[in-house]
């Protein structure tokens, strides 16, 4: 992730200018083969209407490029691999560009073929999301039946990234951390070096989708400790790389008061560098259905059909967040963030202070 190009941007908007983003989300597709228990479609099972056009989805990438964009997280929503056709074109729109790019994917739907695509055209990372270990875990909380098709996807992209002795894509796992798993980091590290991947990318739950308590009982916290202490240990002993050791910071497993969290990294911090969030400046993205906003969670924006990127970037909208932002009042949505987010932001903010 281009953290230097972010500062340099920060700094630009800090001394009064302005500057494009560095980085774009976008879901190709609301649409999704599984039935996660913790996921957002839960509460909202319409599908999105009217998604973007192919031909849309083409123009963002051409004006991102034109805008300075540097990287891309393709996501969802739903599964990007259910709407195959147009995200494997926005895959190579964005190598075309010379951007870097990152696949977030369940990885049930991608066949060789499309491994074959994604390390000809040079894409620089795929996720799969996995959240356990086995079967038994994975299949409970990622219904139905995801565990072996992930995996086989995990196997068949390296097998064919190796036989073109190509590091690209880097490979990796996204797993998210609860109450049926958290004991089983160790194994979640050692089943991606098994298999090939050379992350593992651990996110703790957000209740607020789930039909069963899935957060992970205060009174383990000394169990998680040690827990994350052994997979860090294992990590490291076989080469995968990990963010398990944020969790030694044991208050940032609770999503539930997350914004309060942002606003306590900056207390007594004045001026620019004590926004509770930087991602209104540098992060832009796009839901399925055109609706854009300037973070990852974002509920509040405008639909960018019939304008610029550049247009709804600098619009009354954004402008508007980031004025609230620099006021310290971050949106209700913030409470669904990312610690990811958060620790991102600590280093930007040291970033920014020696600059």
């Amino acid at each position: 992730m281009e953290l230097e190009e972010i500062a340099r941007r920060l700094k630009i908007w800090m001394e009064g200018g302005k500057a494009g983003p560095v980085r774009m989300e976008l879901h190709p597709t609301d649409s999704c083969n599984l039935k996660c228990i913790f996921c957002w479609r839960k509460e909202n099972l319409k599908p999105t209407k009217k998604e973007l056009s192919e031909d849309e989805l083409l123009r963002i990438v051409r004006e991102a490029a034109e805008l300075g964009v540097m990287e891309w997280i393709v996501s969802g929503g739903g599964e990007p691999l259910v709407r195959k056709n147009a995200t494997l074109k926005v895959l190579k729109e964005i190598k075309k560009f010379g951007m870097w790019g990152l696949l977030t994917t369940n990885g049930t739907l991608m066949t060789e073929r499309d491994a074959r695509f994604l390390v000809k055209i040079g894409w620089d990372q795929v996720q799969f999301s996995i959240d356990g270990p086995n079967k038994e875990i994975n299949d409970f909380l990622r219904p139905p039946n995801s565990f072996d098709r992930a995996i086989r996807a995990v196997k068949t992209l390296r097998r064919v990234r190796d036989e073109k002795n190509s590091t690209k894509p880097y490979i990796g796992f996204n797993t998210i951390i609860n109450r049926i798993n958290y004991t089983l980091i160790p194994d979640m590290i050692e089943l991606a070096h098994e298999v090939g991947s050379e992350l593992v990318f651990f996110e703790p739950i957000y209740p607020g989708y789930s039909e069963i308590d899935l957060r992970i009982p205060t009174e383990d916290t000394k169990k998680l400790k040690k827990v994350v202490r052994r997979g860090e240990r294992i990590a490291k002993k076989l080469g995968v790389a990990t963010n398990v050791r944020d969790f030694l910071e044991v208050q940032l497993m609770d999503k539930s008061k997350l914004r309060k969290k942002f606003l306590k990294e900056v207390e007594g911090i004045d001026g620019f560098l004590g926004v509770p969030c930087f991602r209104p400046w540098y992060l832009m993205g796009v839901k399925a259905s055109g609706f854009s906003g300037c973070c990852s969670t974002f509920e509040i924006g405008e639909f960018i059909q019939g304008k610029s990127l550049k247009e709804v970037w600098y619009g009354k909208t954004f402008m508007k967040l980031r004025k609230e932002m620099l006021e310290k009042n971050p949106p209700y949505y913030c409470d669904k963030c990312s610690i990811v987010v958060l620790m991102e932001n600590r280093t930007l903010r040291e970033m920014l202070r020696r600059v």
